[in-house]
C-alpha cells in the first residue's frame, strides 16, 4: 500500500493558483516562470500544470545550491 501512496504523491498535479497560493506569489508570476523553465511545469491546452514531485525537487536543488554557495 505504501508504494501506491508514493506513486500518488509522486503524481500529483498542481494548478497554476494552486502553486500560486504555494509559493505566495501572483500567478502571473508562476506562468512567467513556467514560460521561461524556472518552474517545471506542463501545458495541456491553455493551461499550466506542475507535478508536486517537480517542484519539490526543484526546492530540495535551489536548497542545495544555497548550502553549497554557503560553504
Amino acid at each position: 500500500m505504501i508504494q501506491q501512496e508514493q506513486f500518488v504523491a509522486d503524481t500529483k498535479v498542481l494548478t497554476v493558483s494552486e502553486i500560486a497560493s504555494f509559493f505566495r506569489c501572483d500567478p502571473e508570476t508562476v506562468k512567467r516562470r513556467a514560460r521561461s523553465g524556472e518552474l517545471p511545469g506542463f501545458k495541456f491546452g491553455k493551461s499550466w500544470f506542475f507535478r508536486m514531485h517537480d517542484i519539490n525537487r526543484m526546492i530540495d536543488t535551489a536548497i542545495h545550491a544555497g548550502h553549497q554557495a554557503r560553504a
